[in-house]
């Protein structure tokens, strides 16, 4: 039977509390073998809401007892009653670890799902707003690649079986969550990439959109720069021949409309426009 305490009760278990308290601040997976027994701390992500976490756990394994620290007692005391119920001793952290991990194709359907929407409304009615939904999506992403990093690596480590905690067929079912947990880490990666994707085609986006802006401004600049040539140039303080003649006025009127209508279809031809 494995014996589940709170962190405020490793007291009261006679182990050496600095390698438990040590073990515990450091936070997602981590596997350690000393002399006679080893120690796994373990995050539980809520695969519902992978910026939550549902709690840790810190496992003391020897080769006479098992023993549970967690910062969810109630809940963690229910689950293994109910996985004693089911296996063996020597099979029960084998299933806690399984358990761990069961509720994370909520998350991955989650985010292709949201990943498919996005780009979709992307290409098909040009959405401008979509950078909140891009961190989102690499937030969580980067939540679970730790998350599966560091559980590769506690599972590496554990497979070693340097204590003899685990026997043979026990080894077998972890080697094989091993190679469970590395799909689903590849699957993290095909994903980051996904949404990598999107980003970049979202940045596109906003550069044709920008681009276009400085190609209208352009053409507009363009058209009216000649006229700002003649206020220059009749703005000056000279006496000149038209401002005596009695159509000076109406011949920079149309000679100004002209420029405009000149510059107007020679860019309708080039297809600014």
């Amino acid at each position: 039977m494995i014996k589940v305490f709170s962190y405020e009760e490793m007291e009261q278990s006679g182990l050496p509390l600095d390698i438990l308290e040590e073990m515990r601040r450091f936070g997602y997976a981590r596997y350690d073998s000393f002399e006679g027994f080893d120690c796994v701390s373990l995050e539980m992500l809520d695969f519902e809401n992978l910026l939550l976490s549902r709690g840790s756990v810190l496992f003391y394994l020897g080769q006479e007892r098992i023993l549970c620290f967690t910062s969810r007692k109630e809940e963690i005391s229910e689950q293994m009653v109910q996985l004693e119920e089911k296996y063996p001793p020597e099979r029960v952290i084998y299933a806690f670890f399984e358990e761990l991990t069961k509720g994370d194709d909520i998350a991955f359907d989650s985010i292709e799902k949201e990943n498919m929407e996005l780009e979709q409304a992307l290409i098909a009615t040009g959405k401008r707003d979509c950078v909140s939904e891009i961190i989102s999506l690499r937030k969580r992403l980067m939540v679970l690649k730790k998350y599966y990093e560091q559980l590769l690596n506690v599972l590496d480590i554990l497979i070693q079986n340097e204590n003899d905690i685990f026997d043979s067929k026990t080894l077998k079912s972890f080697k094989m969550l091993y190679r469970r947990t590395e799909r689903r880490f590849q699957n993290v990666l095909n994903l980051r990439e996904s949404v990598t994707q999107v980003r970049e085609s979202y940045e596109a986006e906003v550069d044709i959109s920008l681009n276009t802006t400085m190609k209208i401004f352009t053409v507009v600049t363009t058209i009216f720069l000649p006229l700002t040539l003649i206020v220059g140039w009749y703005g000056m303080n000279f006496d000149m021949p038209e401002y005596d003649w009695a159509h000076g006025y109406l011949f920079v009127t149309i000679i100004s409309v002209l420029f405009i209508l000149a510059g107007v279809l020679f860019f309708w031809k080039k297809k600014w426009f």
